[in-house]
């Protein structure tokens, strides 16, 4: 009878060792699962914060914009607007900014001019890939691309008949560029090439003339042939600048003789870039807003996140 006792209350020390494990298990998920609730509800507070602060640097940019455009006609690299934001202390992170004239770039929307395919601009984007030293005849497929026909243009365009062997199949858009990353669908093209060209191209609706005073030297060599590096580096640097009119950059002794035509220049600009960094303990959210500035001001044609970091 002894040891039947014992059997039993072994049993039930064993029975309530068991139980008291379960709930340690119990008590323990659930106090994960609530930390894990804790740090969620934690990170989409602290976005929530971040997209505010970059709402709020989207009003300063139109801001400095809509102010220099009361100041003046002529846009040029030392403009207030291009002054960058240096970090700047919020509650709770920091931000930054920066804004840039996109009309230091080729539009390629410029590749058709009232439904025609614009051949100055094609040559400019033609020169632009020489530059770059990537394939010219990739600008034959970027045409395709834009233009409302069906017909390839021979040997390196492609139209449907290209596309629609992919898998999955497309069509090629007949259309202008509806954003810049379109071009990661045109034949030929290739994240690496897409990468190198970036910095220099952007799209916006309509014709956009390229502005003299904020184009870089890489892409002042595309506007005529056999312009060398040392060459663009002074046009680059014309004693000129910001020039008033164009006119006055096609007089200066720096371009007079690098047989650049005035079609499609300007010296003032529409469309903007505003690049923002917000950092708030782990979390960090990097972004782009596209501005377009008009006689009422500006306004954020599109919105891009860059990246949300949650640490």
């Amino acid at each position: 009878m002894k040891s039947l006792e014992w059997v039993q209350h072994g049993i039930a020390l064993i029975t309530v060792m068991l139980i008291l494990a379960i709930a340690t298990v119990a008590v323990v998920s659930m106090s994960s699962a609530r930390q894990m609730d804790i740090r969620r509800t934690e990170n989409q507070l602290r976005s929530m914060q971040a997209w505010e602060y970059a709402y709020g640097l989207e009003s300063w940019a139109i801001g400095r914009l809509a102010a220099d455009a009361r100041a003046g006609d002529v846009d040029g690299v030392d403009d207030a607007w291009s002054k960058p934001l240096a970090t700047t202390v919020v509650t709770g992170g920091t931000m930054q900014a920066q804004i840039e004239d996109l009309q230091g770039r080729l539009n390629l929307n410029n590749l058709l001019v009232e439904g025609k395919v614009s051949a100055p601009d094609v040559k400019r984007l033609e020169r632009l890939l020489a530059v770059l030293k990537l394939k010219t005849e990739l600008v034959q497929a970027i045409t395709d691309w834009v233009d409302a026909d069906m017909d390839a243009i021979y040997p390196h365009g492609a139209e449907d008949d290209s596309y629609t062997r992919s898998k999955p199949g497309y069509r090629a858009a007949n259309r202008q560029f509806a954003d810049v990353s379109e071009l990661l669908l045109v034949q030929g093209m290739t994240r690496e090439i897409y990468s190198k060209l970036l910095p220099y191209v952007y799209v916006v609706d309509g014709y956009a003339p390229l502005n003299v005073n904020t184009a870089s030297a890489t892409v002042l060599r595309c506007l005529a042939d056999d312009i060398s590096a040392d060459q663009a580096a002074s046009i680059f640097r014309a004693r000129g600048k910001p020039f008033a009119k164009v006119a006055e950059f096609l007089k200066d002794d720096a371009v007079v003789d690098a047989g650049i035509g005035k079609y499609g220049l300007g010296v003032s600009s529409q469309n903007f870039l505003l690049q923002g960094q917000i950092d708030m303990g782990k979390t960090h959210l990097q972004f782009q807003s596209q501005l377009q500035r008009d006689s009422g001001g500006a306004q954020v044609l599109k919105r891009q996140r860059q990246g949300l970091v949650h640490g």
